[in-house]
């Protein structure tokens, strides 16, 4: 509304209102500019070394392989871990480096197909 001396009380508040949503959003912008990327998250970033550790164990346990097979393929993970490769890369390297040297390496029997096993890569 408009008196005669300019906009009514009403209308200063509401625009106040408004004003103060508007520099409560550049202010958030301009301490936060990470937080409202629309870009992809890293996936290197996204593993953290624990979830690396758990992601290795879940992958082994998919395959048919002995015991000392297992400890060689979390030991080559570990390591490639640590470099900076995902754990999934890491043991996929690992059974391409065992099948060259003639091993066979498969998915357990009783791992659906549907399942992720790495060593039908």
């Amino acid at each position: 509304m408009l008196s005669a001396c300019g906009p009514s009380f009403t209308a200063a508040t509401e625009l106040d209102g408004d004003m103060r949503k508007v520099v409560f959003a550049i202010t958030l912008g301009l301490v936060c500019p990470g937080c409202f990327s629309r870009e992809a998250p890293e996936v290197a970033a996204a593993v953290s070394p624990v979830n690396s550790e758990v992601e290795v164990a879940r992958l082994v346990r998919t395959l048919d392989i002995s015991t000392h097979l297992q400890d060689s393929a979390r030991a080559h993970a570990a390591r490639q871990i640590a470099r900076g490769l995902p754990p999934k890369t890491a043991l996929e390297q690992w059974i391409a480096e065992q099948r060259d040297r003639g091993a066979v390496i498969r998915c357990k029997s009783e791992i659906p197909p549907t399942a992720e096993c790495i060593a039908r890569t």
